[in-house]
């Protein structure tokens, strides 16, 4: 029996594995994020979706065959950011749980003051509703900063799944 193996299987492979990645970083925030009963719930999904994203970035440059080198980077770029982004709402999520303010945990997206006083916001609000109104603020302001779409629509589907929740 003699194994066929093609070209660009490796490729291919990477592909699939980028593909069901995003498909599970869609189902974390569509399925699990709602359903999250507890803060740590949530800070689980939360940290989960990150995992997801770092894992992503480390995907792109096997399965990107068609991109140059500036489209590869700012695409893992964008995934960094949004696994930062991911992190930085598991941490708001956790000080909120546990009734503390918001701490940097050195994330890249910290350093800006705004970034950092929205979060120190979501803290505040008991609601999910509330807390989805500041990520849908934050979403604006990272918009307004020039960050990608990836990250931007993250931040609003966080939000979109609170209210879900809150329903």
């Amino acid at each position: 029996m003699r194994l066929r193996f093609r070209r660009d299987e490796p490729i291919r492979a990477a592909t699939r594995a980028y593909r069901d990645a995003e498909r599970r970083s869609t189902q974390i925030i569509r399925d699990f994020l709602p359903t999250g009963g507890t803060g740590c719930d949530r800070i689980a999904a939360l940290n989960w979706l990150a995992g997801e994203q770092h894992y992503l970035a480390e995907l792109v440059p096997l399965g990107s065959r068609l991109l140059d080198e500036a489209a590869v980077a700012d695409r893992i770029q964008a995934h960094l950011w949004t696994a930062d982004l991911a992190g930085m709402i598991a941490t708001a999520e956790h000080a909120a749980d546990h009734g503390h303010a918001y701490r940097l945990g050195g994330y890249g997206l910290e350093a800006d003051n705004w970034t950092v006083y929205l979060l120190g916001a979501y803290t505040k609000p008991g609601s999910r509703a509330g807390r989805a109104a500041v990520l849908d603020s934050l979403a604006t302001h990272l918009h307004q900063r020039g960050y990608t779409d990836r990250v931007t629509s993250t931040a609003t589907a966080i939000a979109d799944a609170y209210r879900r929740t809150n329903r």
